[in-house]
């Protein structure tokens, strides 16, 4: 019979797992395994909110297109004496295969300081649990190379009261369980929509984000990448959404942060 030393060691192997100590972190290879939860690779969230430059990358499907460039103006604009660069590559579910190559090389090529995760799989009835070991696996292969991780969870589809609140807490939980930020958006999207019922958030076809409701996702994003308050942000009239409702959208974003903390630091 295999010793329990000899178990941990093969079990750390299949998982990746790592220290938590900062002085014994080391680049974790990535291999989409089964749930094996081991204390040992749930690294601390690395906090880098006051960065010298913002990095980020993100990982996801159809909906993260065309959000990287609001995230790069609105960091740009906060933070104009910092480098900015913002990269959305895509690739489709956390768990497509044929994708997993190709953003291993990205992560792995230059130092990010965040990666945006979208793309968990969930059942939008909610009869179907869906597993969720690739996304624990990115949000430790992120955080063994000292990259924020920040889960998204996608922003209701229209007319859908519950289905931000139950995608919100699929992320929570993966987050309670490999350490993570989760930016509340869909909870944001409820909030924005109870507050102000005429704003065009969706797309005509009920599922994607208008450029509005883009905007309103990426102030979350600003707000959780930066640390700083999007209600603090200037009218960008490069954005074409007018003042009043960018300004309302920032506060809606700020309000939603407050009272959905997405990160939780080591202090």
């Amino acid at each position: 019979m295999r010793s329990i030393f000899g178990s941990l060691i093969l079990l750390c192997v299949i998982s990746a797992c790592s220290s938590d100590s900062k002085e014994t972190k080391e680049t974790i290879p990535f291999q989409i395994v089964e749930e094996v939860e081991l204390s040992t690779s749930n690294l601390a969230v690395p906090d880098n909110r006051f960065s010298s430059q913002y990095h980020v990358i993100m990982f996801g499907n159809s909906h993260t297109a065309g959000l990287d460039s609001l995230v790069q103006t609105l960091i740009s604009v906060g933070n104009p004496n910092k480098q900015v660069n913002v990269i959305n590559i895509g690739g489709g579910f956390l768990d497509n295969n044929t994708s997993q190559q190709r953003r291993v090389e990205q992560l792995e090529s230059q130092p990010w300081t965040h990666i945006v995760l979208q793309g968990q799989k969930y059942s939008q009835s909610g009869a179907i649990e869906y597993p969720t070991a690739s996304t624990k696996t990115w949000i430790t292969k992120a955080k063994s190379l000292d990259i924020t991780p920040i889960l998204f969870p996608e922003h209701p589809q229209v007319g859908n009261t519950e289905e931000g609140k139950r995608i919100h807490k699929i992320h929570t939980e993966i987050a309670s369980k490999q350490r993570a930020c989760v930016a509340p958006v869909g909870l944001t999207w409820d909030d924005a929509l109870l507050i102000e019922p005429k704003l065009s958030l969706h797309h005509a076809d009920g599922n994607h984000a208008s450029l509005t409701g883009r905007l309103l996702t990426a102030f979350i994003f600003y707000e959780v990448i930066t640390g700083e308050t999007a209600d603090l942000l200037p009218f960008i009239d490069s954005i074409e959404v007018d003042q009043p409702t960018q300004q309302l959208l920032k506060q809606i974003a700020s309000a939603s942060i407050q009272s959905n903390t997405p990160c939780e630091y080591d202090k």
